[in-house]
């Protein structure tokens, strides 16, 4: 009992091992089991200790773990893109007919950064109806905020290509037919990031691609590809990010000098903590403030709510 007394004690003011906490710790873990195997001495030596010590040297390695490990760098940014890949095939999905749509929400957060003028705060919601090969209107649902009401105004429109702007963002079938090959699929994603934003470098370039892409609904094996690609990139770090939601999530984040002047700027891909699904981004911009999004993971449908049928059609995308 004393034994027992004095191990309470010990660990009484120690923050108590949550999901939240533990998962630095599990993708360390994992990265390191995937790059190296360790010596047989010590795996024999860590045997010999779990059996001697039990449960107790257990609960000591995991108050440790948690403590020493820092949760803004939980793994190598290429090992958390890497798990990405792993969870965006992992859960069953039914691909959707062409003559369908994609229903999901697209939400938005922005704030001024250090001053910046004429930048929010915002906080808006866009219902969204995808159709799935372009071929039909789609809709959106602009939900004003909650909190600022009286600057943000709720609107419905009816959204159509416009081919005489060029192809615009593919359509998820399009992008069914993207490559899964890594050489192919770079140079797809080159392309899209120096339509955005001409005159830049191949890696930039293609991480401007791979951010515009994962906006919106992707089919599992291309996303879980365009992860493998984002992983290869020089000058992508980890750090601890909220989304638009207000959810933490572990952040990976390429550092560019795309700001006026030279300045530095910073975009995010943010993921769940446990599973590594992606649940937005983050945009921060010299002079431009602070914009976070977070995207719901789509539900199939045939056809588009009945009230659409009232709403205007404002143009085209």
């Amino acid at each position: 009992m004393n034994d027992l007394t004095e191990l309470r004690d010990l660990f009484a003011d120690k923050p108590h091992p949550t999901a939240d906490r533990l998962a630095p710790a599990r993708t360390a873990l994992l990265a390191e089991a995937r790059t190296k195997r360790r010596p047989r001495a010590r795996v024999v030596g860590l045997r010999r200790l779990m059996l001697a010590g039990g449960l107790v040297a257990a609960m000591t390695a995991g108050v440790i773990t948690v403590q020493t490990l820092n949760p803004s760098a939980p793994a190598s940014a290429a090992e958390v893109l890497r798990l990405a890949a792993e969870a965006a095939t992992a859960t069953p999905w039914t691909e959707p007919r062409d003559d369908q749509y994609l229903h999901y929400e697209r939400i938005a957060k922005t704030r001024s950064e250090n001053g910046v003028p004429n930048v929010g705060p915002r906080h808006i919601t866009g219902e969204v109806w995808q159709s799935v090969d372009g071929s039909r209107p789609g809709l959106l649902w602009h939900k004003p905020s909650k909190s600022i009401p009286h600057e943000d105004h709720e609107y419905k429109e009816l959204l159509t290509r416009c081919p005489e702007r060029g192809a615009g963002r593919p359509a998820y079938a399009d992008l069914r037919g993207w490559p899964t090959d890594q050489e192919q699929l770079r140079h797809k994603l080159a392309e899209r990031g120096n339509e955005m934003v001409p005159n830049k470098d191949t890696v930039t370039q293609t991480w401007n691609g791979v951010l515009n892409i994962l906006g919106s609904p992707v089919p599992p094996e291309q996303q879980a590809a365009i992860f493998k690609i984002a992983a290869t990139l020089p000058g992508i770090e980890t750090e601890e990010l909220q989304d638009a939601t207000g959810k933490s999530g572990i952040a990976v984040t390429r550092v560019d000098n795309r700001g006026r002047g030279g300045a530095i700027s910073r975009e995010s891909l943010i993921f769940d903590k446990t599973s590594y699904v992606l649940l937005g981004g983050q945009e921060l911009v010299p002079g431009h403030g602070r914009e976070l999004w977070s995207i719901t993971r789509p539900q199939i449908t045939d056809v588009l709510p009945a009230w659409s049928k009232s709403v205007k059609q404002r143009g085209c995308v």
